[in-house]
Formats: C-alpha cells, structure tokens, sequence
C-alpha cells in the first residue's frame, strides 16, 4: 500500500515528518497489541470474584469489591496491604538510590582507556546478566550461609560478631541484592553517556585549568542528566517487579516483612489462588509506577531544562 502523498505547499522538511510519521504506526499498533491488550484484560479479571480452589462458585463480577478488599475492608483488620506497598517503595527507594550513586561512580571509574579496560567492564556488567533466582542461590547458599557461607567465616576469622540478615533485616539485604544484580544496567547506560561527551569541550575545559571535581560534577554530570533519567525510570520498572531474589533468599519472610507487591502478587495467585485480587494488585502496582514514572520524568525534565 502507498503511502499518502504530502500536500505539495508543505516545505521539504515537513513533507519527509509528515510521511515518516506512518512508518511508526506499525510499532504503536504492535505496543498496543502486546501491552495494553494485557493490561485490559487485567483491569477486567481484577473485576471479578474467581478462586481456583472453588470451580463450583465460577468467575463471577464483583466488580469494585477486590479494590475494596486491599483499601477499607482488610486494612481496618490487619495493616498488611499498607505495609507490603510500604515495604516495596522502601526497597526500591534504597535500591535505586545506591544504583544511581554507585553506578555513576563506578561509570566514571571505567570511563578510561587504560589497559585491560574492556576486561574490567565485563567483569562490573557480569551481575546484570545473572538470573536473579541464581543470584539469590548464590549469595544464600555460598556468601550468607551460617555454616560454610563467607560471610561466617570472614566475621569469625577476625572475631567479629555475626548476624542472621537474612532474618533479622530482610528489606535491607532485599534491597542491596537488588542493588548488586542492577547496577550494572545503570553502569551500562551511564558509561555510554560518559562515551558521548564530546572531547573538544573536556579538552577545553582543562585548558581553562578546571579541575576533576568540576570537570565531572559541573560539565560530564549535566551533559548525562538525560541518560541518568533513562536509568532511573527504567530501574525503577525493573527494581519494582522484582521478585526472584525474595523468592529463593527470605521467600517474603520473616512472615511478610519482605514481601512487595510483585511477590504479593505471586501469593495471592499461587497460594490463595485468588484470580481477581492478584489482578487487582497488579492494576494498582501499575497505577503506583505511573505516577511515579511522571513524577521522575517531570522532575528530571525540569533538571534539563535548567541546565540548557
């Protein structure tokens, strides 16, 4: 099929914008079809009152009632859905926090030619490209195990006390495994902001005797502020649905002290085999991440907007 003609009074350059729009109609007619089609049909399970456990009763439309459930009902009985959603902003907030620092850091740190550089790349990338359930094997069964784990026997060869952080502080070693297996991905796309900067306007600058602090805090960090944004909403959407490490390190425990509502989602499932309520978390999981996406995407555009 041919494409429309552009009408001949437009100038060269709006002609080219106005036929290459309908070359990216087929990408937003195959997002809709793979993402909003789902969501849909979430929006519509979470409507319904259906428990696997109970094919007799059927799926049947309870319409706001599962809403109800999570909001007043059962948060007048038991805090439970207010602390899990609490829990999930605080290990994302931390983890986040400590991606964005270090990961700038550590971007800076490999932003040289030096020798043997593209090996310590790989090595700083090498966590991001694990499983996460073969992560959390690995830091409980050989690095936090109480017996023969590392840990146990680093703290006891220098007389050091040991603690149970599995138990004792689950949303904190949630949100540092969290921060070990993404962080490279914010490495990934820092370090290709760092690579962008122009060398005319380095070179220049340390004409001009501006020293390191300057150099990367005032004339590399504003140049990336773009980059580091993508980084932050894209973790945020990563870091949120997370779930595998809790599944295989604390399993949400101790009780639901380290649960999120990814892995409040697979209980509701899996364990109560409630349908409707496990859609209707992942609607307001949905809800809760857009409104912080915009949140961040406002404030890190207003950030570009001051720096231009």
């Amino acid at each position: 099929m041919l494409l429309p003609e552009a009408p001949k009074e437009l100038k060269p350059r709006a002609r080219r914008r106005y036929t290459d729009k309908y070359f990216v109609i087929p990408a937003i007619i195959w997002v809709a079809v793979t993402t909003q089609i789902p969501f849909l049909v979430t929006i519509v399970l979470s409507l319904l009152r259906w428990n696997l456990v109970r094919p007799d009763q059927g799926a049947t439309f309870n319409w706001f009632n599962n809403y109800a459930y999570f909001f007043w009902d059962n948060a007048r009985s038991s805090p439970e859905f207010w602390n899990i959603v609490l829990q999930t902003l605080l290990m994302t907030a931390y983890s986040l926090a400590a991606c964005s620092v270090f990961g700038f850091l550590v971007a800076l740190m490999l932003d040289h030619r030096i020798p043997l550089i593209n090996v310590a790349r790989t090595l700083v990338l090498g966590p991001f490209f694990v499983m996460s359930t073969t992560t959390g094997v690995i830091w409980k069964v050989t690095i936090l195990n109480m017996t023969f784990g590392w840990y146990a026997r680093i703290a006891t060869a220098l007389g050091l006390p040991i603690r149970e952080f599995i138990s004792e502080s689950p949303v904190m070693l949630n949100a540092f495994l969290f921060t070990w297996q993404w962080m490279p991905f914010f490495v990934l796309i820092i370090l290709g902001g760092l690579q962008s900067v122009s060398s005319e306007v380095l070179e220049s600058a340390e004409l001009d005797g501006c020293n390191w602090f300057n150099l990367t805090f005032r004339i590399k960090l504003p140049m990336i502020v773009n980059h580091i944004g993508v980084a932050i909403m894209l973790g945020l959407i990563f870091l949120s649905k997370e779930y595998g490490l809790i599944l295989v390190t604390t399993q949400g425990g101790p009780g639901k002290s380290s649960y999120t509502l990814a892995y409040y989602i697979r209980d509701q499932l899996f364990s109560s085999k409630q349908v409707g309520r496990a859609a209707t978390i992942s609607v307001i999981m949905v809800a809760v991440m857009l409104v912080l996406i915009n949140f961040l995407y406002r404030k890190i555009q207003s950030r570009i907007e001051l720096y231009d």
